[in-house]
C-alpha cells in the first residue's frame, strides 16, 4: 500500500486501526483504477489521505479523520470526543474566473450568511444557500442532480467555484465513489459535448 501507518505498536490491535486502514486501503484501490496517484498517512485515531486522477479531467481528492479527545483515550464514549471527518473533491475550471459562485449549508456559514446581501435558499433544500447563483446557472443546474443524495443527506458542506477551480467540500466518513463515478460521467459527457 502506498498510503501508509503511521500508528504506534499498541494501536495496531485497535478496531479503529482497522476501520482506518480498509478506508485507505478502499481508496487506494480506487485512485489506482482510475489510474491515479495517492499518498498519506493513518493510525487508529486519523488518517490524511490525497489522490489525484488525471481523467477524463483532473480531480484531487482529500479525505480526513482526525479525534480529538481531552484524554487522549480510545477506549472513552464519543460523548467525550470530537471528530472530525471530511472530504474534498477539486477540479480546475479554465475560464470561470467571471462565474464564481458559492453554496454554503447554513450551518457553515452562520451569522455571516445573515450579512450577505445576495444569498438566497438553493432548490428546496432549506440548509443550503447559493451566493452568486446569476454567474454560472448551467453548473449549478448540472451539478444538483449529480450531487443529490449528498444533499439529501446533508454531506454536502459547501460547493465553491472560485479562482478557475471548484471544490466541492464534504462532511462524511464515507467515500461515496458512486457519486464520484457520477460527477467523472457528466465531466466526461460536458467535454464531448461542449455547449
Amino acid at each position: 500500500m502506498k498510503i501508509k501507518s503511521n500508528a504506534a505498536p499498541i494501536e495496531l490491535s485497535s478496531p479503529f486501526y482497522k476501520i482506518n486502514e480498509d478506508f485507505c486501503f478502499d481508496f487506494e484501490k480506487f485512485v489506482a483504477s482510475k489510474n491515479g496517484h495517492v499518498k498519506g498517512n493513518y493510525n487508529a485515531w486519523s488518517y490524511f489521505i490525497q489522490g489525484k486522477i488525471l481523467a477524463p479531467k483532473v480531480w484531487h481528492l482529500k479525505y480526513k479523520k482526525a479525534i480529538y479527545s481531552s484524554t487522549g483515550n480510545l477506549i472513552l464514549s464519543s460523548k467525550y470526543q470530537n471528530l472530525l471527518t471530511l472530504a474534498e473533491w477539486s477540479t480546475p475550471m479554465a475560464g470561470s474566473h467571471n462565474s464564481e459562485f458559492s453554496i454554503f449549508k447554513k450551518e457553515a456559514i452562520g451569522i455571516i450568511g445573515r450579512l450577505i446581501q445576495n444569498a438566497k435558499p438553493f432548490k428546496s433544500l432549506r440548509k443550503y444557500v447559493v451566493i452568486n447563483s446569476k454567474n454560472n446557472p448551467t453548473l449549478i443546474i448540472s451539478l444538483y442532480p449529480v450531487l443529490e443524495p449528498l444533499f439529501q443527506t446533508g454531506e454536502i458542506y459547501s460547493i465553491i467555484l472560485k479562482k478557475d477551480v471548484l471544490t466541492i467540500s464534504l462532511r462524511t466518513d464515507q467515500h461515496h465513489f458512486e457519486v464520484f463515478e457520477n460527477l467523472l460521467k457528466a465531466g466526461a459527457e460536458e467535454q464531448a459535448n461542449p455547449t
